[in-house]
């Protein structure tokens, strides 16, 4: 592998996470203290080389200096970028229940971020974005995903909408999230396999991907709030959907 190859990604959950798993490579793994190194060190299965580096040389890892990094921090390659259509038709071929969550036009990475944890934490079999709004090498995005980017597949694609085709093909309903919308979630029939596609929150989704979409969708808000987060409405409605039977 090349230099390039090669991105620093730090937090406690996010490095102890990618050491679990066999299918990341691993180049270096960097402790700030004694503690944390031992730490590291016992969970090491793989052998894999361990630095002691205090103070400056440690922070010099982040090019954020503000970034909290509890004195964790691992030299990784990126996770291989799976195959939608074989994922379906293989990993998914004998599930009762499957579910996508789809990101269009989200950019943020702590959003995206925390979209992954609660996506992996409440059983979405994987995530579809916009390879351009995927920096799958942002410590900040790895770090709010606590560990989760290991365990969930997320596919970067060129096209979402030939995503949602792919997903189509393939008997997957797709519902589009909007607050404006006139079906709430609460009173759908929800088939066995579905999907869930999430605009920014400054522009929504684009309304091409509206136009692809099955059904759209809101969730009723009380107490005077009109909208949730993206993040907190992907776990929103993967909780209400894991609830509907």
């Amino acid at each position: 592998m090349t230099k390039e190859q090669f991105y620093i990604i730090g937090g406690k959950h996010a490095v102890i996470e990618s050491i679990k798993n066999s299918k990341r490579y691993i180049k270096t793994i960097f402790a700030n203290s004694e503690k944390n190194y031992q730490l590291i060190k016992s969970i090491n299965q793989r052998n894999i080389k361990i630095e002691l580096a205090l103070g400056t040389s440690f922070n010099k890892l982040f090019i954020d200096k503000e970034f909290v990094h509890q004195g964790f921090a691992a030299l990784v390659s990126p996770l291989e970028n799976l195959d939608l259509e074989t994922f379906i038709q293989s990993d998914l071929e004998n599930k009762k229940r499957s579910v996508f969550i789809i990101l269009d036009g989200i950019e943020d990475d702590r959003n995206i971020g925390s979209i992954i944890r609660s996506s992996s934490a409440l059983g979405a079999d994987g995530i579809i974005i916009n390879k351009r709004e995927f920096r799958n090498k942002s410590f900040h995005m790895h770090k709010t995903a606590s560990g989760a980017m290991e365990y969930i597949p997320i596919f970067a694609v060129s096209n979402v909408v030939n995503a949602i085709d792919i997903l189509k093909k393939n008997n997957f309903w797709i519902y589009a999230m909007d607050g404006k919308a006139n079906n709430s979630i609460f009173k759908e029939k929800f088939s066995t396999k579905v999907s869930f596609v999430f605009g920014s929150e400054s522009d929504g989704m684009r309304k091409i991907v509206l136009n692809h979409s099955d059904n759209i969708l809101f969730i009723p808000m009380k107490n005077k709030i009109d909208s949730l987060n993206v993040s907190n409405a992907v776990a929103a409605t993967l909780a209400i959907y894991n609830s509907i039977k």
